[in-house]
């Protein structure tokens, strides 16, 4: 199939690569500075697409922050569901792998590839629908991976002490040992 955008053919395969570009562009961006601070044209620069070629794709920078976001969080959410069906299958406590997976340095130190809802989460819950409803949408199925593992009604205290601990993590980051006493009180209390 071909589509044409900007008075340019442009095949289905090389439609969904730019779309998939601009998605990975837009995540790593809004996760390093923020959505208010990235600029549709920062975003298909690093892409390397045009400006225009933006249009077809999103409609507008709210309704691609509301993709990322969603996709983030769903991309998210089957990780640990995976993360925890090896723990299982290796004898593990799954609730353990999924909460010692998420709060590492290596998530810490990137929040620009990592969970949205820690590193854009205030932001997007003030923006309204689109976002605001991939916020939630995402967040829900997060716990929906976590509920079945945790102890009845334990799930969103669990998510709420995880996101806190990547968050304090973050913030004492100038100081190594302080921020790693950060993640590793946020696993022991997350699994208490």
């Amino acid at each position: 199939m071909i589509t044409i955008m900007n008075g340019m053919r442009v095949s289905k395969p090389v439609r969904e690569a730019h779309r998939a570009a601009i998605l990975d562009q837009a995540g790593r961006l809004f996760g390093r500075r923020g959505i208010d601070a990235v600029a549709i044209a920062d975003i298909t620069a690093a892409a390397g697409l045009t400006h225009g070629g933006f249009y077809g794709h999103f409609a507008s920078k709210q309704a691609l922050a509301a993709a990322v976001v969603r996709d983030n969080l769903l991309t998210g959410a089957a990780a640990w569901q995976l993360r925890a069906d090896r723990a299982r299958a290796a004898g593990g406590d799954p609730l353990e792998a999924v909460i010692r997976g998420y709060l590492t340095e290596k998530h810490r130190d990137a929040p620009e590839s990592g969970c949205c809802l820690a590193s854009l989460g205030p932001e997007v819950m003030r923006a309204g629908p689109p976002l605001a409803d991939a916020l939630r949408e995402g967040t829900e199925a997060l716990l929906a991976v976590l509920t079945p593992l945790a102890p009845a009604g334990k799930a969103a205290g669990i998510l709420a002490t995880m996101l806190g601990g990547i968050n304090l993590s973050r913030a004492l980051a100038a100081d190594p040992a302080a921020s790693r006493a950060a993640l590793d009180a946020a696993i022991a209390a997350a699994l208490s």
